[in-house]
């Protein structure tokens, strides 16, 4: 990131340069720049600068907005490089295989998919309700003897998931589901030992199913975007949201910073 400030020094204000500053993200050979208020006008100089100074990318994408939606893709507009939207993440000791136009990904999880993974114990049965291309399933299927159950609406995620599936080599011990979380009860056999729901923005939708669908002590992990001024506030406003929703019995921490007074929290929950 420096050699890129430095490169950008001539071309953009200070202020310009801090709003871009973490607004770069890699999937695989991929760069994907959010293009934030003050810095629209400057894509082409932006995107040129990025590849010049980071050798593994062959593609400059601007990301216009937000990620939000059932799908959860990116609004995203060619700077420079290649002009493909198709790639293969590395992370992990994993390969993951995705067209980042039409499914989500973010290498900024990396982390938390290996803490999910140092948390299953051999023999669980565990639920992804929203897996897309098969991060959080692969990661815990690769390191525990469990059985992984993915679903996601997204049919093309679905589909790059099973491709993802054989490239790791997982056989039989990921199963893939195309279709809408909430109807899972009625396409599933028995409960789960940890139900998984990282769609920060739109999992309180799903939480009581998550619940009626994790056995009695099981663990529900609830992905959530929420605002405060700092990592405390934040928990209290999940608690709070928590509570309203019946439910008093978790643990939570913090994901990562997804923008000013905006941090995404997991709060493991203690199903009943």
């Amino acid at each position: 990131m420096r050699r890129l400030r430095q490169a950008l020094g001539g071309e953009l204000s200070r202020e310009e340069l801090d709003a871009l500053e973490g607004g770069i993200d890699v999937v695989g050979d991929i760069a994907i720049v959010k293009l934030r208020p003050g810095l629209a006008g400057k894509g082409g100089v932006v995107g040129g600068a990025v590849l010049a100074n980071m050798k593994n990318v062959r593609c400059v994408y601007g990301q216009e907005g937000g990620i939000e939606g059932d799908y959860r893709v990116r609004k995203l507009r060619h700077l420079a490089g290649e002009e493909r939207t198709t790639t293969v993440h590395r992370e992990n000791g994993l390969r993951f295989k995705l067209d980042v136009a039409t499914c989500y990904f973010s290498p900024r999880l990396s982390t938390e998919r290996l803490r999910i993974a140092g948390e299953v114990r051999d023999g669980e049965r565990v639920l992804n309700m929203f897996a897309g291309v098969g991060p959080f399933s692969i990661t815990v299927a690769k390191r525990r003897e469990a059985e992984v159950l993915s679903c996601d609406v997204n049919e093309a995620a679905c589909g790059y998931h099973l491709e993802n599936n054989r490239l790791n080599k997982m056989g039989a011990r990921v199963e893939v589901l195309v279709g809408d979380a909430n109807e899972l009860p009625a396409r599933t056999g028995g409960r789960f030992d940890r139900v998984l729901m990282p769609h920060p923005s739109r999992s309180d939708r799903f939480l009581a199913t998550a619940l009626a669908l994790a056995r009695p002590g099981g663990v529900v992990h609830y992905y959530r975007h929420v605002t405060g001024r700092g990592p405390d506030e934040a928990r209290e406003n999940l608690e709070a949201e928590l509570a309203g929703l019946g439910v008093r019995d978790f643990d939570s921490r913090k994901v990562r910073e997804i923008g000013p007074r905006y941090i995404e929290l997991v709060a493991d929950i203690v199903a009943r």
